[in-house]
């Protein structure tokens, strides 16, 4: 087993990285002034997670065995697995590259912003790896413990410390249940190794305890991705951490946590597949419902963003629920656009709202920055799914599989909750197009005025996403042919 180290070097790379940076920071904030010594270490962190991609593209052109087993079978590796940590890393190196002006401008002045967002990259790397349930836990503690911390970094704000409050108190409630499907499982097979737990399932009868536990780990990831009903935390945990941290948990974990939940539904838990899919069906359609309902109340954009991830699980779940190597095609592709049109969303969000997140803030945007103003229309229009944007695509192709294994009910929901979602993306862009105030009484925040910005600037490096993140939005259904052949060929020599 150790002669496959290599297979986990990115992993070990990260690991000792993070020791070193944690150091190199408590000493580097010490000397010369604190802004550009945080800035340094922002760069180093991205360069090494820069590297950290780049041998992961070098695993992802030499994996020439379906899975490789390391670490004495508790971590795993195959292209799969590749494809899905690459997608992790970038996103956080992209995060950090955000983060870059987002942290000066909300004041978090602490170097273990970076260190933490490193940590929980590394934990989720470790979960997608996972071929055991003692590492499943491990990885998913890991990266947890971070989450609230990142939740609660800006220290001085009352609403960012209630929203870690309640992620904490919620999350601690979802690793109990975890733990708890973990031992049963363990308990009624006496193993927690993926591969022998799909033997003994697929071979053997199997307890209802079993099916139980199994439910259970289940309820618990899908606590990590906010789907419904285990979405409480999700919409004040956005609202009250700052924005480049909402960002953080709306686009990198989710990628993590659904890539994991493939893994067992598609291994050990194959054989309670039939059993678990009410669950998943239930979890979707609720996810689809809450997700578009309630946003339509939402005037401030961070909760209405929330809501709106919610809908987008839900379709995800929808992508998972006939467990087919096209359905599951048809999420991976939809996890891609997902991340495109979520950091489109978040960079506009972070250099438009610079004080308070209400969505009027964005009235007559069209007037004073007509090309930001059409940009964030067709992320609009994308997430809501109208062709030919990407997310029509994404959308067309989940729907597409859930139809031709017999869930009409389900694709029909999902439509629906599309078309009323269609409502609350577009009264954002009346804001931005038919709307001239200039200022605005907000009544549940007392007395303060908040003016619309007419002298928005928006940076070179927001401006050089927004405007690759539009161009892919705007030309991926024309020639979607790459993306979709590679995702079929990883699902094929890993997961089949």
């Amino acid at each position: 087993m150790l002669a496959n180290f290599y297979w986990i070097l990115p992993e070990v790379f990260l690991a000792t990285v993070s020791t070193v940076m944690l150091g190199y920071g408590c000493v580097l904030v010490k000397f010369g002034k604190k802004i550009q010594q945080l800035k340094k270490l922002h760069i180093m962190v991205i360069v090494s997670l820069l590297i950290t991609s780049l041998l992961l593209i070098e695993q992802l052109g030499w994996t020439t065995e379906s899975t490789i087993y390391v670490a004495n079978g508790y971590l795993t590796s195959n292209e799969y697995i590749t494809a899905i940590k690459l997608v992790l890393v970038l996103s956080s190196a992209l995060i950090l590259v955000l983060s870059l002006e987002a942290t000066i401008m909300d004041k978090i002045l602490d170097y273990e912003f970076s260190q933490l967002v490193l940590l929980s990259t590394l934990g989720m790397m470790l979960l997608i790896s996972s071929n055991d349930l003692i590492m499943l836990y491990l990885a998913v503690e890991l990266l947890s413990l971070a989450f609230y911390v990142l939740a609660a970094i800006k220290r001085e704000s009352q609403h960012a410390t209630e929203a870690a409050l309640k992620y904490f108190l919620l999350g601690a409630l979802s690793s109990g249940l975890l733990l708890f499907g973990m031992g049963l499982v363990y308990a009624f097979t006496g193993e927690t190794g993926f591969d022998a737990l799909a033997n003994i399932l697929w071979y053997d009868t199997v307890d209802t305890e079993v099916t139980v536990g199994a439910t259970f780990i289940l309820i618990a990831l899908l606590f990590k991705v906010a789907a419904a009903p285990f979405h409480q935390w999700v919409v004040d945990t956005y609202e009250g951490a700052p924005t480049i941290v909402t960002a953080f948990f709306a686009i990198v974990p989710k990628i993590a946590t659904l890539g994991v939940i493939i893994t067992l539904l598609c291994g050990p838990f194959l054989a309670l597949f039939d059993q678990l899919q009410p669950l998943i069906a239930f979890t979707a359609v609720l996810s689809l419902l809450i997700g578009s309902i309630g946003a339509l109340n939402q005037a401030k954009m961070k909760r209405l963003l929330a809501y709106s991830a919610i809908t987008h699980i839900g379709f995800l779940l929808i992508g998972v629920l006939p467990n087919t190597l096209l359905s599951l095609n048809a999420a991976f592709v939809y996890i891609f656009l997902y991340i495109i049109m979520s950091f489109n969303t978040f960079t506009f969000v972070l250099g438009t709202f610079k004080h308070g997140n209400f969505i009027t803030q964005l009235s007559g945007l069209s007037r004073y920055n007509p090309v930001l103003a059409m940009t964030f229309a067709f992320t609009l229009l994308s997430i809501a799914g109208v062709p030919p944007l990407a997310g029509f695509y994404s959308k067309y192709l989940i729907l597409l599989q859930a139809i031709n294994e017999g869930f009409y009910v389900v694709a029909f929901i999902a439509i629906m909750a599309s078309c009323v979602a269609c409502f609350y993306y577009l009264r954002i862009i009346k804001w931005m197009f038919f709307k001239d105030t200039q200022f605005f009484h907000m009544k549940d925040i007392g007395d303060c005025i908040y003016p619309v910005n007419t002298s928005l600037h928006v940076s070179f490096t927001q401006s050089i996403i927004l405007g690759a993140t539009t161009f892919i939005i705007l030309t991926f259904l024309f020639y979607p042919a790459p993306f979709v052949t590679f995702s079929m060929n990883i699902l094929l020599t890993s997961l089949v």
